[in-house]
């Protein structure tokens, strides 16, 4: 007896708690997102990892250039100098990378959360979760959103 009493509270406060979330949600579906997976696979995101990734070869390039150019040099006071100059250059370009990196990561993420709450609007959605913090349900929106990404 006492077993059915527990797992009749346990039902009901499951219920509950269903009930209170589709009230919370003005009775709207909720919405699940595979962020991983638009980070890994939609194209701007790819494209703009990868030209990080070549911006920071040239950079090593740059790099190798300059220390090659330092070491050319036969005179400490020279070689000094130079490497000072060179050091503040390369900290200049690293600087630039990162904060030109930081502005397209922004808007892009920007762009994307406004095709998650368009698409998420569009499907009935009243609440958008992260696809991994959600044990199970909630409709799955990730191709959709990766489709509109695309266009």
């Amino acid at each position: 007896m006492k077993k059915s009493y527990v797992v009749l509270l346990v039902v009901l406060g499951v219920l509950l708690a269903a009930y209170g979330l589709c009230s919370f949600t003005g009775g709207k579906k909720i919405a699940v997102v595979d962020v991983q997976r638009i980070v890994n696979q939609a194209q701007p995101v790819v494209e703009l990892r990868q030209d990080m990734q070549n911006q920071m070869s040239n950079l090593k390039e740059w790099v190798d250039a300059s220390n090659a150019e330092i070491n050319k040099e036969s005179s400490k006071d020279k070689k000094d100098a130079l490497s000072k100059q060179k050091g503040e250059e390369f900290l200049q370009k690293q600087q630039a990378i990162q904060r030109d990196y930081a502005q397209k990561l922004q808007a892009l993420d920007a762009r994307i959360t406004k095709i998650i709450e368009t698409v998420a609007k569009k499907e009935g959605c009243g609440i958008t979760l992260i696809k991994g913090s959600v044990a199970a349900g909630g409709l799955d929106i990730t191709e959709k959103v990766l489709a509109k990404i695309a266009k």
